[in-house]
């Protein structure tokens, strides 16, 4: 039994979670845990890696999409499709930054609905010289994105750090999209119909 069902038990809905960011960001690594309870070494995803684990009444379908510049052009298809965008970024690549900037930018102005929650993971926490969330979230002027729904959540796949927060942030939002959902039907299933 994974991680996420030891803690949540049952699944009754079924959500899909695009996962992207840039090759050897931490992807997969993340995936592991959450199937193992604990970090595993990985190779580079080529392509797509599919993985399904249970998070309270949900059941999550998560498509970790491979970050290599060859398999970009493939994320279109999965992102327009997704309930949550979880775009993952290593904190501890300075370098590569603003192309991950850049790369992320794109996915969520050409591929990905407005409505959809956006969850991005600051990983490799456990190193040291690694990215504040503070400077993350200037460098990829997050706060110019207002209109949407975005987490930035610290995580080490090593250490296990912030990773049970970030998937209960994702039941969160679908368990609260749901709810405006319901409450949005019931109030225009309400109103008197004209003539």
């Amino acid at each position: 039994m994974g991680f996420l069902a030891k803690l949540f038990g049952k699944a009754e809905k079924k959500i899909n979670i695009a996962m992207c960011g840039l090759d050897n960001a931490g992807k997969t690594s993340i995936l592991n845990f959450l199937k193992n309870g604990e970090f595993q070494g990985t190779i580079a995803t080529m392509g797509v890696n599919h993985e399904n684990f249970k998070l309270g009444k949900l059941s999550m379908s998560v498509m970790d999409l491979g970050g290599q510049e060859v398999f970009r052009p493939f994320w279109p298809g999965y992102i327009e499709r997704a309930d949550i965008l979880v775009f993952v970024l290593d904190s501890s690549d300075v370098t590569r930054l603003p192309l991950a900037k850049d790369i992320f930018h794109k996915a969520i102005s050409t591929y990905c609905n407005e409505e959809i929650p956006i969850l991005i993971l600051a990983t490799k926490q456990d190193l040291t010289n690694v990215c504040s969330l503070a400077y993350i979230i200037h460098f990829f002027q997050l706060t110019s994105l207002f209109e949407r729904t975005i987490h930035v959540q610290k995580t080490s796949a090593k250490t296990g750090l912030g990773i049970y927060e970030s998937f209960q942030w994702i039941h969160d939002q679908v368990i609260k999209s749901k709810t405006r959902r319901s409450s949005k039907s019931s109030s225009q299933m309400a109103l008197p119909r004209p003539g």
